[in-house]
C-alpha cells in the first residue's frame, strides 16, 4: 500500500521520472524539496507567455498577470487561515521574512532592557537577526532550553518569559530534529505578557495544517522551496494592525504611494513591504504548490506516518543508536 502511495506522488515530480533519477530516494527535503511539474509549468508559462510587470502597466496582459498575482496572495491566505489577503507579504524566503520583522521592530518597538526569547532548536536565520539586533540595541537574548533528548523544556521555557520579554521567536517544527514544538502554549504565555510572537513555519506548512488565526501568533513565516515550490520566494504573515505600525524595510518601486524631493508617502500593507519588482513567477509557483498540498494532504500525511513509524521501529531495534527529538 505504501509503495502505491509513494509511486502515485512521485509522478507529480519530474525529478523522479527522469532516467537519471528514477531510482533515487531523496532524503534532503529539509534543505530543499523537489519541485512539482505544475510549479515548473506555471513559472515557465509566465516567462514564455506572460513576462510583464505587476501593478505598473495599463495594458491588458499586465492587468491579467496582476490579477493572478493578487489571487495567489488570496490562495496563501486560505492556505494558512489568515484573516485577510492584506496580511500576506511576499519576500524572497523565510530568512528575509524574519529579517524584515526584526529590522522593522528594531526601529520602532524594542527599548533598552527588553528581552528576545528564542529556542535552542532554531535555524540560524531565526537566531542571528535577533542576536545582532540585541547586541546593537542593548537587549537581552535568552534561549529556551532543551533536554538530553533534544526536546524543548516547556516549563522552563515558559518561566524564561517575563514582563521584559518583547519578542518570542520559535520554529513550529525543528529544522534539525523535526520536533513539533508546543507553540500554542508559548504563544498564549507571550500574549499574557504583552510580547510579540514570530513562528518559523518553514518545516511545518508542507506537513501540518496551519491556521494562524487559531494559533494567534503575530507573525508566521515560510519559504516556497521547502514546500515543492520555487526558490527565491517566501511569505511573511503578519496581523494587519502590526503591519500597519511597522516602518518599511526597503524603499523604492511598488511600495511608494507618492514621491517628491522633499517628502514621500508609502503604500499600506502588504505593498509597503514589497519594494521593487517582485518574484512574480515565484509567487505564481508557491500558490500552485500550496494548492497541491491542500489537495493531497491526506495522502501526504498517511505516507509520512508510515515512513516515520518504519524508521522509528527500525532504529529503535539498534542498540547503538540514540534517538533525538520528538
Amino acid at each position: 500500500m505504501q509503495s502505491k502511495i509513494s509511486n502515485t506522488l512521485r509522478q507529480y515530480f519530474p525529478f523522479f521520472t527522469s532516467l537519471e533519477s528514477q531510482s533515487c530516494i531523496y532524503l534532503d527535503s529539509a534543505a530543499t524539496s523537489q519541485k512539482l511539474q505544475s510549479v515548473i509549468d506555471i513559472t515557465r508559462h509566465f516567462y514564455q507567455e506572460q513576462s510583464v510587470n505587476v501593478h505598473r502597466s495599463s495594458h491588458q496582459l499586465a492587468a491579467n498577470v496582476t490579477e493572478q498575482f493578487e489571487q495567489s496572495r488570496r490562495t496563501i491566505q486560505h492556505f494558512i487561515g489568515a484573516r485577510s489577503h492584506k496580511e500576506i507579504v511576499w519576500t524572497k524566503g523565510a530568512t528575509e521574512s524574519i529579517n524584515l520583522v526584526a529590522s522593522s521592530l528594531a526601529k520602532s518597538h524594542f527599548k533598552a532592557g527588553d528581552s528576545i526569547v528564542v529556542s535552542a532548536l532554531e535555524h540560524h536565520a531565526n537566531i542571528v537577526p535577533w542576536q545582532q539586533i540585541a547586541q546593537a540595541n542593548n537587549l537581552q537574548l535568552q534561549v529556551m532550553p532543551v533536554d538530553n533528548n533534544g526536546v524543548l523544556k516547556l516549563t522552563e521555557s515558559l518561566q524564561l518569559m517575563t514582563s521584559n520579554t518583547a519578542m518570542v521567536a520559535l520554529g513550529h517544527v525543528s529544522n534539525a530534529l523535526g520536533n513539533i514544538n508546543p507553540i500554542k502554549a508559548i504563544i498564549n504565555k507571550a500574549k499574557e505578557l504583552g510580547a510579540l510572537t514570530l513562528i518559523d513555519g518553514t518545516q511545518a506548512v508542507s506537513h501540518l495544517a496551519v491556521n494562524v488565526q487559531q494559533l494567534d501568533c503575530d507573525f508566521y513565516v515560510f519559504s516556497g522551496h521547502k514546500m515543492f515550490g520555487p526558490t527565491g520566494i517566501g511569505v511573511l504573515y503578519g496581523k494587519y494592525d502590526l503591519l500597519e505600525q511597522l516602518p518599511p524595510y526597503q524603499l523604492g518601486g511598488e511600495m511608494i504611494k507618492h514621491v517628491s524631493f522633499t517628502q514621500s508617502t508609502f503604500q499600506p500593507p502588504p505593498l509597503k513591504f514589497e519594494a521593487g519588482t517582485p518574484n512574480i513567477a515565484g509567487v505564481l509557483g508557491i500558490a500552485v504548490a500550496s494548492e497541491f498540498i491542500q489537495q493531497h494532504r491526506a495522502t501526504l500525511l498517511a505516507l509520512e506516518h508510515n515512513l516515520y513509524q518504519q524508521l522509528l521501529d527500525s532504529l529503535s531495534a539498534i542498540p547503538q543508536v540514540k534517538l533525538w527529538g520528538d
